[in-house]
């Protein structure tokens, strides 16, 4: 389904966020530029949660998460379920650093799949909801808050 162009510009920052989940996990392909090695795909997933993650949960916890927290419970309860996921995505991979090498590899393909989960979850069920739910007023409210946050 397009997305609203409320929710588009945090859609569009799920790209890198797909392609670093896929990278970190098991039978990875090489992918032009990116790191190969456990001890670099570590180093780029805690450098990627400094540059963009944690700004996209905030832009997300900010806008479509308090808005459709409050439009009803089922999406509510969503929003309490994805935020609990940005916490642990986070505490994840800030643990990396403590992770000897030989067990690296397996603890960057749990975080690559949780974060693949994640999104997808997000993408396909959230703001499916978030979209077929909100009156289109209530969708223009989210647009104005995205715009906000993200100048």
């Amino acid at each position: 389904m397009k997305r609203h162009e409320s929710i588009a510009p945090i859609s569009r920052q799920h790209h890198e966020g797909l392609l670093a989940a896929r990278l970190l996990q098991h039978g990875a392909p090489p992918y032009k530029g990116m790191p190969t090695t456990a001890a670099a795909k570590r180093d780029y997933i805690l450098d990627l949660l400094q540059r963009h993650l944690r700004l996209h949960f905030t832009l997300e916890e900010a806008t479509v998460f308090a808005l459709a927290a409050a439009f009803s419970e089922d999406l509510r309860r969503q929003t309490e379920e994805l935020q609990a996921e940005h916490r642990q995505l986070e505490a994840l991979i800030l643990a990396l650093p403590q992770i000897t090498e030989d067990l690296l590899p397996d603890k960057l393909h749990e975080v690559g799949k949780l974060l693949e989960r994640h999104i997808r979850k997000e993408e396909r069920v959230f703001f499916e909801q978030v979209q077929g739910d909100m009156t289109e007023q209530e969708l223009q409210q989210l647009q104005e808050m995205v715009a906000r946050h993200m100048h």
